[in-house]
């Protein structure tokens, strides 16, 4: 984190204060919750939704500060690995990737064609290249005919035609290593729809078709020693939901220790991360310790040390900028009732609505390789 650039990014030392104390109850809480990512044996990897990220529409709700991208950075520093959902345009994300440092990089998608059904939305992996190596292989997801969501098909003469939809919003799949640990990952963030009917089917299909699909390299990338790790933005109902069957029937594992709801009023699953490798790889996961320095699973909660619920006044003029902060009747500000309800709300736009999800992958392979050479 390159600390040196509070002084340029806050020159009132008013608003400084408030950024570096409220960064240190940051920093502390994630030393607590989250192990050191400094050991050479380990991978913490994370998937986080972060809402409307640098969206051209934000609903009203004003747009993002530079104080939140800093509680941001401060998150994605903690991990050595992040599949970030919901990435619009990149100029907010460039300024979070300046604040990490020259050790990060990034890669991501191009928009979903808006004719497909997508809003503008791109997904995106950071990483520290001190830990985290690029394989040079990517792409998005694109299904043959005979996998359309919502397929159907006819008969014209003696060719088969079909018509369906593709993904409302590409997965994104790519090639990475951490010392000896190789994994094929893939990203998304599936279409919601609605909470029943036919939409509700649409967002099952999509869970089982990219399953399925990316499932399929399960043999090969077995011979190569790699993992599969399909991750993100689900948008699973419950673990007994066929939202979730539809990912577990197609071989892939859910780590017992992620077994838990992601959204901030603790009633949704919709984030996930899900695994076809070596049992070895979900089992270390899910060795239970009574120490969270040496937890290998968990959710981060964001309001915890940033935003709380007693801090609103502190963000009264900047709520009164957007115009949700506003009377829709006179255009004047709202009052304090008023405000201080609205906050929760506001800070989800600063924020996330979503909390990060992370693993701590064993990847210290050595042992094994040598086996394999007697």
């Amino acid at each position: 984190m390159e600390y040196y650039r509070l002084r340029y990014d806050f020159r009132a030392r008013i608003d400084r204060a408030r950024v570096i104390n409220n960064l240190h109850r940051l920093r502390d809480q994630l030393t607590d919750t989250i192990p050191s990512k400094d050991s050479d044996s380990t991978l913490l990897l994370a998937t986080w939704n972060i809402r409307d990220f640098d969206a051209t529409k934000r609903y009203g709700n004003g747009s993002r500060s530079k104080e939140s991208l800093w509680y941001i950075a401060e998150v994605i520093s903690r991990f050595d690995f992040v599949a970030v959902q919901e990435v619009n345009r990149l100029d907010e994300w460039k300024q979070v990737c300046r604040i990490l440092g020259d050790n990060w990089d990034f890669i991501c998608t191009d928009v979903t064609d808006t004719r497909l059904g997508g809003n503008g939305e791109r997904l995106l992996y950071a990483f520290d290249k001190r830990k985290v190596q690029f394989r040079n292989i990517a792409g998005e997801i694109v299904l043959p005919n005979s996998m359309l969501i919502s397929n159907e098909t006819a008969e014209l003469g003696d060719t088969k035609m079909y018509s369906g939809k593709q993904f409302r919003r590409s997965p994104f799949l790519a090639s990475f290593q951490s010392n000896w640990f190789k994994f094929d990952i893939c990203t998304v963030h599936i279409y919601y729809g609605a909470k029943s009917g036919d939409k509700l089917d649409q967002r099952v299909e999509e869970i089982s078709r990219v399953a399925n699909y990316f499932g399929k390299r399960a043999e090969d990338a077995e011979k190569d020693g790699k993992a599969l790790i399909l991750l993100g933005d689900f948008n699973i109902v419950h673990p007994e939901h066929k939202t979730m069957k539809a990912l577990t029937d197609e071989g892939f594992a859910i780590p017992k220790a992620l077994d838990r709801p992601s959204n901030l009023d603790k009633t949704k699953y919709y984030d996930q991360i899900a695994f076809r490798a070596k049992q070895g790889v979900l089992d270390f996961i899910d060795t239970p310790s009574s120490s969270t320095s040496r937890s290998n699973a968990g959710i981060v909660e964001l309001f915890d040390s940033v935003f709380r619920d007693g801090d609103w006044q502190e963000y009264e003029d900047e709520m009164k900028k957007s115009s949700n902060g506003k009377s829709v009747v006179t255009g004047e500000n709202k009052d304090h009732d008023t405000l201080e309800s609205y906050f929760e709300d506001w800070k989800t736009f600063q924020f996330s609505d979503h909390k990060p999800m992370w693993v701590r992958i064993s990847s210290d392979g050595a042992k094994d390789y040598l086996d394999s050479l007697t």
